[in-house]
């Protein structure tokens, strides 16, 4: 069954699609209007230099004016009311060499000018979001930026969200998913972790306001209720539309974000969404997407299950996805995916414009996971004069999203561990539940609404002065309900009258983000080869989240679902939580020849997390940057095209989280029910934000014409670690005190390539690489902790964060008559073998991947068909394999492993570690499988629609394309990528029950006219 979330929200979706509606009307009756009145015009078709093919998504600009336009599908432009005489077009586009044409426009015609653009991987005279006003061009930048064209990007992914739209395409950047059910939100990391018990995640910011990125959110199920295990996996990531995205600039670790001060220590993700451009005539676009979502292979990946029958001795072999497709209930169904799209875009000399709405509907392969999701977007610049121009962003979402379940009670887990012989009653599914009753009693939903609002005011009032100021919000609304329903008789004979009865868990959230940011740049020409250029900001940053959960268990009836309703309420609560850091930068800038330059900046914090007796903190910044081919001493060739040489070192923080550095007191009840305190944390006055050093070195450049070339090393320390440290009782508080103990340290290095492999008219084949490495080691601790007593993950010195620890089995003999492994050794000091109860636990290896990266194919032929393909891979780390676990030391009732029934199949060492005394020995290193993997993580084939077949419309194309469609691992479980926990704040892993990554087959339509 699948039932919609709110349905009042249904109003909210339909008064926006009508307000964007209405938006897109009048701008194009409005520029309607506009273009009758011009008759001067200039067109053009925009194409790559060495092969002829059109390129989409260039930015064309009359110089002197703010007329201009953006390439379409077929590389067409159109600039209507361009005054004529000698004009100059600027021409740019990401991944390709900006160029300057002379045009001469004539009076009340029209004007043809075509342009032919090179390949450069990285333009050095690409403008960069940095933090100043005006951001800064990419060759005086002294640090590690990638910039990812999102046109491009979704135009050969068919991408439909953020994180798929970033996963793979920026090397040191990691996303991290959760569980493959529709509505989760993966975490993104940069360059690994640095951080034990604060979040590792970037920050986010959308057209210059910082923006919620959570992770793990959703529903919470009243305690003892098995539906709402894991199910707070939603987040807030995904929330906008790739189609509205310009572009993505990510800005690396502390030597990178100091100017954003603390809390972006883990780096800073900018997000530009597009804006009109003064073309004279609105353009509108159209785009449907349709395709297919499956769990692929599911019956090979899901484990064929052993048992002995009591009564003949017979092993029988089980498939709990092979039976249920057998007797026509399949646990997993095709599921569906639906996006429309529209936008319009344009405007002329003082006003542009970008506005979009779209509509997202997807069903998931179980009945009780879907999505639906209403976007809205509007941009405008206004500006009145060369020296001011205005600019407004808004977005907003309505999303509600029905989860599934996985990982406890669900259908995918009864199938792993369950077997016909052990849950007869149930179909063989544990734990005595067959899927109906997950699929049809568990929903666990959420709905959000969420606005998020920007203006930027930029201000030039002399030549070498320019000032900007951003504010904005961003206002996210959810309610979150994890609910198991009341049962019908049928599966109350499955659940019991008590679970039968149904429960509540709703939590409701409001998280609210406001943000003002001023800078300044002044800019002098010192001499003829000196430029000097300061900037000074200072920014706001509000954070609130009120939150509040309610519910109960025991429903009267079918069909009642409030928490009003239930027979026995769960325990209430409510809090509130609010973060605020004002801070403020000045950066000195020296620029010799255009091509060295020397950058120092200085951030100053205070942020309301910390300590009462610490207040600000510093964080200073030194970036070099030189183009070495520009100078005079290097010689001309065709083997180095062009070179830049870069350094930084720089500083950043991390808040603690809120309340931590105080003391506090819970509310109990006192004599004849008095109200009354008892202490429960003690806080610390002096805690300070954790701090990470950084240093990186590297370069850019391109080779030969066709290989370009984008190398970093960095080195990263990250101190003050906060780590909880136990308390003596005779404080008067229990647990610990958390303080700034520890000590981190990172380095790695990151390599992005371009290559233009082949260049010849009507076929062209490009190559797009990364690779990044990361090793993270703890350093120190405070003295705490440093003694492994079980097995597992913990955090020791001299080892990467959540280091896996077991005991190691080293040998072992078959016993003649039962096959069954006997004499068992583990590993002890010095290798030597001793009896597993008393040995040293191991270090076998670290959840996090030491090496990241991707190849990426683009083939074009003729005119009209590209082809493309993207690889992505993981290795160096370890992925915990506990479904294996499960079933081969008998968790459900008895083994059901194939090991159990067949051992003389299997090594005796192997077979040690299947015992039911495995986990009590902590013997578990062979479930903590080798993690790396390879995926064909996207395929498409685009063809862009001749002009001549589409009358009525400027460009068309088709595009089709698949996601997640094979893997090459080791790794015996479902999947090596997903992980049950929250990898934002934890380095555990985990996969039980948990569903993969689904593949996804997509054909979409663009038009546009």
């Amino acid at each position: 069954m699948r039932t919609t979330l709110y349905r009042s929200r249904a109003w909210t979706l339909r008064i926006a699609a009508y307000g964007v509606a209405i938006l897109i009307a009048l701008a194009a009756v409005g520029d309607g209007a506009i273009a009758q009145q011009t008759t001067t015009t200039i067109t053009g078709q925009v194409t790559e230099a060495r092969s002829n093919r059109p390129l989409a998504g260039v930015t064309i600009q009359v110089d002197g004016t703010r007329l201009g336009a953006v390439t379409t599908d077929d590389g067409r432009y159109r600039i209507a009311s361009a005054p004529p005489g000698n004009q100059v077009l600027s021409v740019r586009r990401l991944g390709y060499a900006s160029t300057r044409l002379p045009v001469s426009v004539a009076g009340g015609g029209a004007t043809t000018a075509n342009v032919q653009l090179i390949p450069q991987a990285t333009s050095l005279d690409e403008v960069v979001v940095t933090g100043t006003a005006g951001g800064e061009v990419r060759r005086s930048i002294g640090n590690a930026v990638t910039t990812i064209s999102a046109p491009e990007a979704t135009q050969k992914s068919a991408s439909q969200d953020l994180s798929s739209l970033i996963g793979a395409r920026a090397p040191g950047v990691a996303i991290a998913p959760a569980t493959g059910r529709l509505g989760a939100a993966p975490t993104i990391q940069i360059r690994g972790r640095n951080s034990i018990g604060l979040d590792n995640s970037p920050l986010l910011y959308i057209d210059g306001v910082r923006v919620n990125n959570a992770s793990a959110a959703g529903p919470v199920a009243p305690p003892g209720r098995l539906g709402g295990q894991a199910s707070n996996v939603s987040g807030r990531l995904n929330d906008i539309n790739p189609e509205d995205i310009e572009s993505i600039e990510i800005i690396k670790g502390p030597a990178a974000a100091t100017i954003y001060g603390t809390e972006a220590a883990n780096g800073v993700i900018q997000i530009i969404t597009k804006k009109g451009a003064a073309s004279g005539s609105p353009t509108v676009k159209l785009q449907v997407q349709d395709g297919i979502i499956w769990f692929r292979d599911a019956a090979s990946r899901v484990p064929t299950n052993y048992a002995r029958n009591a009564t003949t001795g017979e092993i029988v072999a089980w498939n709990g996805i092979e039976a249920e497709e057998a007797r026509g209930t399949p646990i997993f169904s095709k599921g569906q995916t639906r996006q429309y799209t529209g936008s319009v875009s344009g405007g002329r000399d003082v006003v542009r414009y970008y506005a979009s709405g779209s509509f997202e509907n997807d069903l998931g392969v179980e009945p009780n996971n879907s999505l639906r999701q209403f976007t809205a977007h509007a941009n405008m610049n206004i500006a009145p004069s060369e020296k001011i121009d205005f600019g407004t962003s808004v977005n907003y979402v309505n999303l509600s999203s029905h989860l599934g379940a996985d990982v406890g009670a669900s259908a995918l887990l009864g199938a792993i561990v369950g077997h016909s012989l052990l849950f007869p009653a149930a179909r063989g599914h544990y734990p005595n539940y067959p899927p109906e009753v997950p699929q049809t009693l568990y929903d666990n939903a959420t709905g959000v609404n969420r606005f998020t609002g920007s203006a930027t005011f930029n201000h030039r009032p002399t030549s070498w002065f320019s000032q900007r100021l951003v504010g904005g919000m961003d206002l996210t609304s959810d309610d979150s309900r994890a609910i198991e329903r009341f049962a019908t008789p049928d599966l109350v004979a499955f659940v019991g009258a008590v679970a039968g009865a149904g429960s509540i868990g709703q939590t409701i959230r409001r998280n609210l983000i406001a943000s003002a940011d001023y800078s300044g740049t002044a800019k002098f020409q010192l001499t003829n080869a000196l430029a000097s250029s300061t900037s000074i900001g200072g920014q706001f940053f509000r954070t609130e989240l009120n939150s509040s959960f309610l519910g109960g268990t025991g429903f009267p009836g079918l069909g009642v679902e409030t928490v009003s309703a239930v027979s026995s309420p769960a325990q209430s609560t409510q809090t509130q939580t609010i973060n605020t850091t004002i801070g403020a930068f000045g950066q000195q800038q020296f620029g010799w020849r255009d091509r060295l330059f020397l950058t120092g900046a200085l951030r100053v914090d205070n942020n309301s997390a910390f300590g009462e007796d610490f207040k600000w903190v510093t964080y200073p910044k030194l970036g070099l940057s030189w183009i070495v081919n520009e100078e005079s001493f290097w010689p001309a060739n065709d083997y180095v095209n062009s070179l830049k040489l870069r350094a930084a070192y720089g500083e950043s923080g991390r808040q603690p989280t809120a309340f931590s550095a105080l003391r506090t007191y819970s509310p109990a009840q006192g004599p004849g029910g008095t109200s009354a305190v008892t202490p429960n944390s003690i806080g610390n006055p002096n805690l300070k934000p954790e701090r990470g050093k950084e240093t990186e070195i590297g370069f850019e450049g391109q080779l030969f014409n066709r290989l370009g070339l984008d190398f970093t090393y960095y080195s990263k320390r990250t101190q003050d670690v906060i780590i909880n440290q136990p308390i003596a009782p005779s404080s008067g508080f229990s647990g610990n005190q958390v303080a700034n103990l520890g000590r981190v340290d990172n380095h790695g290095i990151e390599l992005l390539a371009t290559l233009q492999a082949v260049t010849r008219n009507n076929f062209s084949w490009e190559i797009v690489g990364n690779l990044a490495t990361n090793k993270d080691e703890i350093k120190d601790l405070g003295g705490i902790g440093g003694v492994v007593l079980s097995a597992g993950q913990a955090n020791i010195v001299g080892y990467p964060i959540g280091g896996i620890f077991t005991r190691r089995i080293l040998s072992a003999d078959r016993d003649p008559v039962t096959g069954l492994p006997i004499n068992v050794l583990c590993e002890g000091a010095g290798g030597a073998g001793v009896a597993c109860a008393t040995a040293p636990f191991q270090y076998i290896g670290t959840p996090t991947p030491r090496t990241t990266g991707s190849v990426g194919n683009t083939v074009w032929i003729g005119k009209n068909l590209r082809l493309y393909g993207l690889v992505d891979f993981k290795r160096g780390h370890r992925a915990y394999n506990q479904n294996d676990l499960l079933r081969c030391i008998g968790a459900a009732g008895a083994p059901t492993c194939r090991s159990a029934y067949y051992p003389l199949e299997y090594d005796p060492v192997y077979l040690a570690g299947h015992v039911t005394s495995t986990s009590g020995l902590g013997t578990t290193d062979q479930f903590y499988e080798n993690g790396n993997f390879a995926k064909l993580r996207e395929v498409s084939a685009t063809v862009t629609v001749p002009q001549r077949y589409i009358r009525g419309f400027s460009a068309a194309s088709i595009t089709l394309a698949g996601r997640d469609l094979h893997t090459w691992t080791s790794f015996t479980g479902l999947d090596p990528e997903g992980n049950l926990n929250n990898v934002a704040t934890t380095a555990l892993i985990g996969n039980q029950g948990l569903v993969p990554p689904l593949s996804r087959f997509l054909a979409t339509v663009n038009l546009s006219f």
